[in-house]
């Protein structure tokens, strides 16, 4: 029998998943099926030295806290193209992390009309939470979980009620994920 993924196999597609490790986006990549862009904070993409990865895997920068106009108009020409793009509605693992989730996810789910794969990640044992070469060299286990694709009406001009109930909705279906992963430990 093949090996069935999670992602649709052709198509545009988003992934949204929580955020707790730097080590997140290598699980997707092991994971989805296909290959994912992504959304990254321009202070680690200009600044670190493994930048030539991040070019490698076409990931898209971004300047957190502000409407990166660039940054939105670069994924929704992915999905234009049928790429799938990874996303983390948070925000990142610092200061501008947010639970609820930014609206900007609701906005290309809502924008593209692309199909919205949650996902939730949970890592198990000591496990580095600021450095992606460091998940590579210290041995931990992460278990993930993908949601069925959500589907959210498109609309050309989405409207500020609209995001919100897309990114609420995703977010919820992030933390039912999250808390399926956490009772199969009990």
């Amino acid at each position: 029998m093949a090996k069935r993924f999670p992602v649709p196999v052709d198509g545009p597609a988003l992934i949204v998943c929580d955020h707790t490790s730097m080590g997140d986006p290598l699980v997707l990549l092991a994971t989805a099926g296909r290959p994912i862009r992504f959304l990254m904070a321009n202070e680690i993409y200009a600044k670190s030295h493994i930048r030539w990865v991040f070019r490698a895997f076409r990931c898209i920068p971004v300047q957190r806290g502000k409407r990166d106009i660039r940054a939105i108009r670069t994924m929704l020409e992915g999905l234009a193209a049928q790429e799938v793009i990874g996303l983390f509605p948070e925000g990142g693992l610092d200061r501008h992390r947010l639970d609820a989730g930014h609206l900007g996810v609701g906005y290309l789910a809502i924008k593209s009309g692309a199909p919205v794969v949650p996902a939730s990640i949970v890592w198990d044992g000591p496990h580095s939470v600021t450095s992606m070469v460091k998940t590579l060299l210290v041995p931990s286990k992460a278990r993930i979980k993908y949601g069925k694709p959500l589907l959210f009406p498109q609309e050309v001009r989405p409207r500020k009620e609209s995001l919100q109930l897309c990114t609420r909705e995703i977010m919820k279906q992030i933390e039912v994920l999250r808390e399926s992963i956490l009772s199969d430990v009990c």
